[in-house]
């Protein structure tokens, strides 16, 4: 029997501060150039382990990862949190609201989305040479992964696209939003039925079928009574004199292990219950934006880091490098996903340019894809070289939808803001307390104009927007916005709230700083996503903010904000 020595406790804490430190400084690195953290993560454990110090510095490397049973599962063990918690706060990022009120569109592009991948990932896996296969007697298991594994999106990995591009909050990021959920859903469902069905030895079918009718019932309860059970929880929390946030966290972390439990209890893995406890609590509205941002902070600084760098550690990228199947599931994993969500988006009535960016946006395997092939590698239902070249497909898709995205939409050239300005529509004292009486006096403002629509007209477009998702961005600024039919142009204005009003924002400060937008359906141009991005860039410089509140009349906030639209113009023209 091994123990746990003085000496493992003193390795296991020179690899968690080597291994965090550099994969934390490499993935603001990487960050910094508009790239995936995730990706500067996994080089720094490619680095560290078999593939470089490995191969060429083996003493060093023998030294600082010791072929240790017990050192292994040291690290093993954090790095499984890791995985577990990287799901549940990427529940939080599934909109069950948004689906329902979007129900045509989410589950048409999240449907086809995830079904055309999967038949291409099926096609592919039947065509592979058994080498590629470590129990060609298994093949149908192996066929349905692949076909799982082409198909799964990742939702971080898009959402931080969007706040990059400055459209997380537009029209149309909440439709990629929308279906990612969907997308997400099923692909996860499929996996664990997969994993479900790759347990047994032999096909049971009474224990097939209880694997899937526990999965259902699960799945029904948690996105029902669940998600009410856990907004009363926390209602009780924010109300007792228990400390918050961190009461809040507590709760959180224990709904996951609890789902978590229960899942592996079902025959399907516990990933998939600290995914279904994310969604939970993403959208019970007693946990505050602010308490949701201070879990996944705390998840991705800590744990998501340790978790990449531990892929790196433990394959031999060189030794497992095949270039002609890294390139065809490359291909596949991206070509498929983008066709699919095209299609879908096609089908539900989206034209143009916006059909041809949810593709786009679809195609990040990023975490979710990487995970699914750790707990399949787990599982024996790949071997090294094809989880390699998994890892490979979801970091290209992960590095290329920011730039093709942006180039979809035409986010890259110059856009004048400025000529669907309405000066004399801005509002320097709004006096409303809440986000629905500031967007009141904002469309009643406007409505005064010749050829602007009625108030409550106005209104009610963007009170309906608004209730799908918030639109409270952070630093103080809320950008509502709302599509109208029969308005002939885009048109915008602005207002300020001397005392701020709560707007659920990630940051938890009050909104001050009130844009309104109004665009006509369809907006064929796409002009409320190049708005709304020229705005949230002008808004990012400290500077602009505080001279803008600082303002000694209305005449003084307007050119102020005139102005910086102006330079982002040229910036954008420049580059």
């Amino acid at each position: 029997m091994s123990f746990l020595s003085e000496h493992n406790i003193l390795i296991f804490l020179l690899q968690i501060v080597l291994l965090l430190f550099a994969a934390r400084a490499a993935g603001e690195l990487f960050r910094r150039f508009k790239q995936p953290a995730l990706v500067g993560e996994i080089l720094v454990g490619i680095i560290f382990g078999p593939t470089i110090f490995g191969r060429f510095l083996p003493g060093l490397a023998g030294s600082l990862f010791p072929d240790n049973a017990i050192q292994y599962s040291m690290l093993e063990t954090v790095s499984w949190l890791g995985v577990l918690f990287l799901l549940l706060v990427t529940g939080f990022e599934v909109e069950i609201s948004a689906i329902w009120k979007q129900r045509r569109s989410s589950l048409t592009i999240g449907f086809v989305g995830v079904l055309l991948p999967m038949l291409m990932g099926i096609g592919l896996a039947l065509l592979l040479p058994e080498r590629y296969m470590i129990d060609p007697g298994r093949k149908l298991v192996f066929v349905l992964f692949m076909g799982t594994a082409m198909a799964i999106s990742a939702i971080p990995i898009i959402a931080k696209v969007l706040h990059d591009l400055d459209i997380l909050k537009s029209d149309i990021g909440l439709t990629i939003i929308s279906a990612f959920t969907v997308n997400d859903i099923l692909g996860w469902v499929a996996f664990t039925m997969v994993v479900g069905f790759a347990t047994q030895q032999r096909i049971h079918w009474l224990s097939m079928l209880r694997v899937f009718g526990g999965t259902a019932v699960f799945i029904a309860f948690s996105l029902t009574w669940g998600r009410k059970l856990v907004n009363r929880a926390v209602k009780w929390i924010n109300a007792s004199w228990l400390p918050k946030p961190g009461s809040v966290l507590t709760f959180v972390v224990l709904l996951g292990g609890l789902c978590g439990a229960l899942t592996q209890l079902i025959g399907i893995h516990a990933a998939f219950g600290f995914l279904v406890a994310g969604v939970m609590a993403g959208g019970a509205p007693a946990v505050s934006e602010r308490s949701r941002e201070t879990i996944s902070q705390m998840v991705y600084a800590v744990f998501v880091p340790l978790f990449f760098v531990s892929i790196g550690l433990r394959v031999d990228f060189l030794a497992n490098f095949d270039w002609l199947l890294i390139s065809t599931v490359t291909a596949v994993a991206i070509g498929g996903k983008l066709v699919g969500a095209w299609l879908g988006a096609r089908m539900s009535g989206i034209q143009g340019r916006d059909s041809v960016a949810i593709g786009i946006a679809h195609i990040p395997g990023g975490a979710m894809e990487i995970i699914i092939g750790v707990l399949a590698l787990e599982f024996g239902l790949i071997n090294l070289v094809v989880f390699e070249a998994i890892v490979v497909a979801a970091l290209v898709s992960s590095i290329a939808v920011g730039p093709l995205l942006s180039l979809a939409l035409g986010l890259r050239r110059a856009f004048n803001a400025l000529e669907f300005f309405l000066k004399d529509a801005v509002v320097t004292n709004l006096k409303g307390s809440t986000p629905f009486e500031l967007i009141g006096e904002l469309c009643g403002s406007i409505s005064e104009h010749e050829g602007m629509p009625g108030a409550a007209k106005a209104c009610a477009a963007v009170n309906m927007r608004e209730g799908i998702m918030g639109t409270g961005m952070e630093k103080g600024i809320a950008i509502p916005h709302g599509r109208m039919k029969g308005l002939s142009a885009p048109v915008f204005t602005l207002g300020h709230s001397t005392k701020g009003v709560e707007w659920n924002t990630a940051d938890g400060l009050p909104a001050r700083l009130v844009f309104l937008i109004l665009t006509p359906d369809p907006d064929k141009d796409d002009l409320q996503v190049k708005i709304l991005a020229s705005i949230a860039r002008v808004m990012e410089d400290e500077k602009v903010r505080r001279e803008m509140l600082e303002a000694r009349d209305r005449k003084e906030m307007i050119d102020i904000f005139s102005a910086a639209l102006r330079r982002d113009r040229m910036m954008r023209a420049r580059g």
